[in-house]
């Protein structure tokens, strides 16, 4: 489905309210930069559901998501398919593959409507790679993007299905925290087959130790609203802080 061509809010620099602002890459670099990348970026709004580019095709250029959230999804064999990660806006899309000049190693789903804004190939390396300052910001994005995949191999070859669950409400809880959410109240907007391809479990595994959790109260669950209420027994069984 062709996604359907908007006007982004960031195309006024002069009221410019654009989330990707908070991006490090934009921080500190001139305001001619910004301009010049809003000229040339080209905004779309796309559907739950849509998807934003497929396995095996080569990148055109770079994905900015400005709201909504994306999956990259991973089939198999076309029976079995995996979710190796989710994309929150504000944030770079397909940036692996765009920078390896190698083909996407799987599709981009949007899990909720979304903005996302597009920019050629030619016109990103002359905007960025050019820039200073968000070069050096896209090398720390790109080192910390490593780390946390590092981190996640580490999680599914050493933890449980229900040490990285727990992990994963207590990662939530944190960002709802400090982005001025309601307590400890969490919506999920993933299905439960969804978080448990996030999780790299089954979801018979993953309502299980739902159940488990909210027995012991630890939790409590209504539909895809869950509110921690013993937080430091799930960091606990994280291994995190609390």
């Amino acid at each position: 489905m062709i996604p359907a061509k908007t006007k982004c809010p960031g195309c006024e620099p002069n009221k410019c309210k654009c989330p990707l602002l908070a991006l490090p890459i934009f921080t500190g670099v001139p305001k001619t930069a910004w301009e010049s990348f809003c000229k040339r970026r080209v905004p779309n709004t796309y559907k739950k559901g849509n998807v934003v580019f497929y396995d095996g095709n080569q990148p055109l250029g770079m994905y900015f998501v400005c709201s909504g959230r994306v999956k990259i999804v991973k089939s198999e064999s076309g029976t079995h398919s995996n979710i190796t990660r989710v994309v929150e806006a504000p944030d770079l899309l397909g940036d692996r593959a765009f920078f390896a000049n190698e083909p996407y190693r799987g599709s981009g789903e949007v899990m909720e409507d979304a903005r996302i804004c597009f920019i050629d190939r030619d016109s990103f390396e002359q905007i960025f790679l050019e820039t200073p300052g968000m070069a050096r910001g896209l090398l720390a994005r790109m080192a910390a993007e490593l780390g946390r995949a590092e981190e996640r191999i580490l999680d599914i070859c050493f933890k449980t299905a229900r040490e990285r669950l727990a992990k994963y409400i207590m990662e939530k809880f944190s960002e709802s925290e400090s982005s001025g959410g309601e307590g400890s109240q969490i919506r999920f907007s993933e299905s439960r087959v969804e978080l448990a391809k996030i999780l790299d479990t089954s979801p018979e595994a993953l309502c299980r130790t739902l159940a488990e959790f909210k027995s012991k109260g630890w939790i409590a669950v209504d539909g895809r609203v869950l509110r921690v209420l013993d937080r430091v027994r799930l960091a606990q069984v994280a291994g995190v802080k609390a």
